[in-house]
């Protein structure tokens, strides 16, 4: 009977919902044969029907492994004429039940195990159910938020100071963020649904940034290129040669698809919520109207960057709002003045770029906010309709020509890849610019029906 108990108790210790079945082994009070060790016992548990009770015979042997000599004890179990081992039998009998546990039952399960939990032996979909359960807790005064309360006055106050590594990725953690250093898949896990989101998790749509100007977006986009992702192996380059297949996919995501081992965080970006005040924009998407390409600075990030984000599923821009110095504005030398003195109009300068967006980003998913009224918005979007009508491909359809080709395709004479898209030398570019340095567009002076530069104050709020 010391046997069998042993056995039962393994038998329910394997797991959680098997220690629910609650079985117990009692032996029957009736006359035994000693000379062949055969007890007669009760099996008693719960099963989907309800408690039940199953006599039988049992005898232990001692069997020989194969490839060891030891012997070891067998728990023999007859009934109905029947024979079998005993575990086959318990499973046979009292399968587990697949409904919710009770929360008593894991914890006496926990304390009965000797407080032992395999990890290990999870299925992947419990693990990552487990990572996101961390994820899904509120932000707690702990550890990581006081370092980073502490980081954030430093950085207040002396801004060469940056922000620590990707935090965008362990932000999401709070004070799980500890989990990242428990093993190599454990990481891979956390990582993953840190960049692509998740069902349960507050931040459900991955790994999103927020820019509000032009100089955070720059930090931002460059500090996340510095770090791989690392969730597939050897993602980190160590030779030469591993170093140019790195840089080849750093430039060239969409056409080297295989070489996602080497992804950085800059890559898993999902989102992007943007904002910046008019001149940034204007040179961000390398505005052309009124002539304004010949004041576009010759260096500096523009929106050829997000063709570098193979994972960039939606861009969110927000149209610049009033100044907080007023409609003013002191050009730098060889400038060019934004605001006219008497009556500046911020709807010409909306238009300015979100017709140029409409045109640049006709291939991404782009929300516009701060219309200045109803009638802009319906004006971008019929801009937007015009500019998607007008794709010779899709980006899924560039795709599969970069994979139909080996690569791409043989550019023309002349054309240079910027950013991985094609682009005109400027030396060649000079006589276009002639026609528009006839349009006498900046200042703009405004022509509305009402002030619309009071309209972007009072009115942006209203309609986004």
């Amino acid at each position: 009977m010391e046997h069998i108990r042993q056995a039962v108790c393994e038998f329910q210790l394997q797991s959680p919902a098997h220690f629910e079945l609650g079985l117990e082994v009692h032996q029957i009070n009736e006359q035994t044969n000693t000379s062949e060790a055969i007890v007669n016992v009760l099996f008693q548990g719960n099963t989907a029907e309800g408690h039940i009770s199953v006599p039988c015979k049992c005898r232990v042997v001692l069997r020989r492994r194969r490839t060891k000599a030891k012997l070891w004890k067998c728990i023999i179990v007859t009934q109905d004429q029947s024979v079998e081992a005993l575990n086959h039998f318990l499973s046979s009998n009292f399968p587990i039940i697949d409904v919710p546990l009770r929360a008593d039952t894991l914890w006496f399960w926990w304390l009965n195990n000797g407080k032992n939990f395999s990890w290990t032996d999870l299925p992947t979909e419990l693990k990552e159910r487990v990572v996101e359960f961390c994820m899904h807790q509120p932000h707690t005064h702990g550890i990581y938020s006081e370092k980073f309360a502490r980081f954030g006055m430093r950085y207040k106050n002396d801004r060469r100071i940056r922000k620590p590594g990707p935090f965008e990725i362990v932000d999401q953690l709070g004070d799980w963020y500890q989990i990242l250093y428990v093993s190599h898949q454990v990481r891979a896990i956390t990582l993953r649904l840190c960049i692509t989101g998740g069902s349960s998790l507050i931040h459900s749509k991955g790994l999103c940034i927020t820019a509000s100007s032009y100089r955070t977006l720059t930090e931002r986009i460059d500090r996340l290129g510095e770090y791989y992702q690392m969730i597939e192996p050897h993602s980190v380059p160590t030779t030469s040669s591993e170093q140019a297949l790195s840089k080849c996919y750093r430039r060239f995501p969409h056409i080297y698809p295989e070489l996602k081992q080497y992804a950085t965080f800059r890559h898993g970006i999902q989102k992007i919520s943007l904002s910046m005040d008019f001149l940034s924009f204007m040179h961000f998407f390398k505005v052309k109207a009124g002539g304004f390409q010949r004041y576009q600075k010759s260096q500096g990030l523009t929106y050829h960057t997000f063709e570098r984000l193979p994972n960039l599923n939606e861009i969110v821009i927000k149209l610049p709002l009033r100044p907080r110095e007023g409609w003013k504005y002191t050009p730098h030398p060889g400038g060019i003045q934004l605001f006219h003195e008497e009556s500046p109009c911020p709807r010409s300068l909306h238009r300015v770029i979100y017709e140029r967006v409409a045109e640049v980003l006709a291939s991404f998913k782009v929300t516009m906010r701060n219309f200045i009224d109803d009638n802009e918005e319906q004006r971008f979007l019929a801009c937007r309709l015009e500019a998607v009508e007008a794709l010779k491909f899709t980006r899924l359809e560039l795709e599969e020509l970069y994979a139909d080709d080996g690569g791409g395709v043989e550019l023309p004479e002349g054309m240079e890849r910027e950013m991985g898209l094609p682009r005109i030398k400027q030396q060649d570019m000079g006589g276009e610019y002639l026609d528009d340095f006839q349009d006498e567009l900046f200042p703009p002076l405004c022509h509305c029906d009402e002030p619309c530069a009071l309209s972007l104050v009072l009115g942006a709020s209203v309609h986004h």
